[in-house]
């Protein structure tokens, strides 16, 4: 394809005469829309990799939707979360139909554990499994459901907790789906969405869902989605951690809890006692629950070390490591008498792999922890680098892919785009990168406002300082804030000194359900809204409800963190600079995802806050700087007065 024809093509797709363009009112072409789209039919007719940071407010939706179904290709998109594949498919879709001259299908694919399995679910009701009398409700609602629903996803019961244990013990999760040897394969949910995926033009699915499809080719079993001939990764800049998750290698109280269930269940269903395998499920039951206790009850994560071998975490470990072996032997006589018994068997020798790789803690391209969270622990071997594993999985098999967020690059020119692509393994790929300009008018409708007269973050008086000049913001901000903490005790210090503080209500995250604590700050326009972690990303209120941004720190990754730590460690040994090449251009990245949250449609305006002084005290504060969008900066705050007056 020519530049000319090219140029010709996105006239057609997005220009002033368009389809598009007939089907809005006082539509107007963005440039930075425009020019997407036409960087990406460039790199189809190339079979290329494209990275693209596309900032808010570009359209790239359309932009990248448009172009390649008007092309007729098969096309997956990734986003990052399930919200993001709902918009898709319920308000963008309706418009690329309006817009596009060719008709195309698309369906929505979710991760296994959004579908019902009906295996299952008859072990569930036949089975007499107990059921907490907080959960017992829920029983009579699944079993109506399940009678009634077409696709069997949950999200159809949409006032069904996250936390219901009920749903974790029916749902089609990999490790017990027994494939095409199923007595109820045909008429299964999830293979029912897989064949309407294989139909259709284009399939939408989020990060974890690709990943784990990835995952599965890398061990030997069957696809989970369709091949395709255009991959666009939307909010990509989520690729990186997600890779780290899948590509690891996990043994958890969790896993070893399901499997000697699954066993005792499917040992009920086929009748015949054996004494040596229900020895063998007891030692499973009290070796699960000596590794739990053999670690801290507080939710934390930290390296899992050879010192830690050598104490009580080690030897529960140990004895895991021959719970599961006994299991194993125990289980391998019995397999062949039925289809679930024989997967029992494959995920009980997965395990042993898993937790002998774990406690073997010597592949220096590992990185080892742990995690506790609530009632779990959580042992990962997880890899250092996910690039080399991406060249030998993902590249060879597209023709055209699209990486493209609102927050891929670190610093300016070309450069700016190498942190994301180390990470990715794409540095000697042949990689087009493009950075697109900025949509909204920063230089008239923001400030960023950065105090020179707070303490050091490190100063004992640095928490109660922020805490009065959040009340001396958002007093003259009359709230409308969002406020970005870096820890859960800094948040936790900013509500204590805030309450009965201010006359806006407060609204904190973990107070309720993300979801429910957004709707009630775009309600409520004076609200303010405390957070950290997820917040700094996926919060979307457009209007006067957002006209405050305030980062408490510069968000570098605690030294702590055993993934961090690592690739620190890496670097260093290779001669490298820790700091410039990973911690810097990921907080970079982290800071310009929180202070993005400010506008979001051009009508908006505000003012972004940062209250580290290492901004414009340190060397490095001037890389952040260069990376953020072109916000007229001062240090007094009776410009910020004058700003909202």
């Amino acid at each position: 394809m020519t530049s000319a024809e090219v140029e010709k093509m996105v006239e057609g797709l997005l220009g002033a005469k368009s389809r598009l363009a007939a089907t809005l009112p006082g539509y107007e072409a963005r440039p930075a829309q425009t020019e997407m789209a036409g960087r990406i039919l460039a790199a189809t007719a190339q079979d290329g990799l494209l990275l693209i940071e596309a900032p808010t407010g570009t359209g790239k939706t359309l932009a990248y939707l448009l172009p390649l179904l008007s092309l007729g290709r098969k096309v997956i998109v990734s986003t990052a979360t399930k919200a993001l594949q709902d918009q898709i498919m319920e308000k963008d879709l309706a418009l690329v139909r309006r817009a596009t001259e060719r008709e195309f299908t698309a369906t929505a694919l979710k991760g296994r554990a959004n579908y019902l399995c009906l295996y299952r679910w008859k072990g569930f009701r036949h089975g007499g499994v107990a059921v907490p009398e907080r959960e017992r409700a829920w029983v009579a609602r699944l079993e109506n459901w399940a009678r009634e629903t077409g696709t069997g996803e949950k999200d159809e019961l949409r006032d069904m907790p996250e936390s219901l244990g009920l749903w974790q013990g029916v749902h089609a999760g990999g490790d017990f789906c027994l494939g095409r040897k199923c007595e109820d394969y045909q008429a299964c949910f999830l293979n029912l969405a897989r064949e309407r995926a294989r139909k259709v033009d284009l399939v939408v699915v989020n990060h974890h869902l690709f990943f784990a499809d990835l995952a599965v080719k890398e061990g030997g079993f069957g696809e989970i989605l369709p091949e395709y001939d255009a991959l666009v990764f939307d909010e990509a800049h989520r690729i990186p951690d997600v890779a780290t998750r899948f590509f690891a290698i996990e043994v958890s109280n969790y896993k070893l809890r399901d499997v000697t269930r699954d066993i005792r269940r499917e040992f009920e269903e086929v009748g015949g006692g054996d004494d040596a395998v229900l020895a063998a499920l007891v030692g499973m039951e009290e070796a699960t629950f000596r590794l739990r206790n053999a670690f801290p009850f507080d939710d934390l994560r930290a390296a899992f070390t050879p010192e830690d071998l050598q104490g009580e975490a080690g030897q529960a470990l140990y004895q895991v490591e021959w719970a599961v072996h006994g299991l194993r032997d125990a289980l391998e006589p019995h397999r062949p008498r039925s289809v679930a018994l024989a997967n029992c068997g494959r995920r009980v020798e997965e395990m042993l792999d898993a937790v002998k790789t774990i406690r073997a803690l010597d592949d220096p391209a590992r990185v080892y922890w742990y995690e506790t969270r609530n009632r779990g622990i959580f042992l990962s071997a997880a890899p250092l680098e996910t690039g080399p594993i991406l060249n030998g999985l993902l590249y060879p098999r597209i023709k055209t892919a699209v990486f493209t967020s609102a927050t891929l690059t670190s610093g300016p020119g070309e450069q700016g785009f190498v942190f994301f692509m180390e990470q990715l393994g794409l540095m000697n790929s042949g990689v087009e990168t493009c950075r697109l300009p900025p949509v909204f008018d920063y230089p008239n409708r923001t400030l960023l406002y950065l105090p020179r007269h707070l303490p050091d973050p490190v100063d004992v008086e640095y928490a109660s300082a922020v805490v009065d000049e959040l009340i001396t913001l958002l007093t003259v901000s009359s709230g409308r804030a969002l406020c970005l903490f870096t820890s859960f005790r800094m948040l936790e210090l900013a509500r204590t000194g805030l309450e009965g503080r201010i006359p806006y209500r407060l609204l904190t995250q973990g107070e309720a359900a993300k979801g429910a604590l957004l709707d009630a700050f775009k309600k409520e326009t004076s609200s303010v809204l405390l957070g950290v972690s997820s917040f700094w990303e996926g919060v979307d209120a457009p209007g006067e409800t957002l006209s405050l941004v305030v980062v408490d720190r510069l968000p570098f990754a605690s030294p702590g963190e055993p993934m961090v730590a690592a690739r620190q460690r890496w670097l260093e040994t290779n001669g490298r600079n820790a700091f410039r090449e990973l911690s810097l251009p990921q907080a970079i990245l982290t800071l310009k995802q929180g202070l993005g949250r400010l506008l979001r449609t051009s009508a908006d305006r505000g003012v972004m806050v940062v209250l580290d002084r290492r901004l414009t005290g340190k060397w490095y504060g001037r890389f952040f700087l260069e990376s953020l969008p072109a916000a007229p900066v001062t240090h007094d705050l009776e410009a910020v007065r004058r700003f909202f007056a």
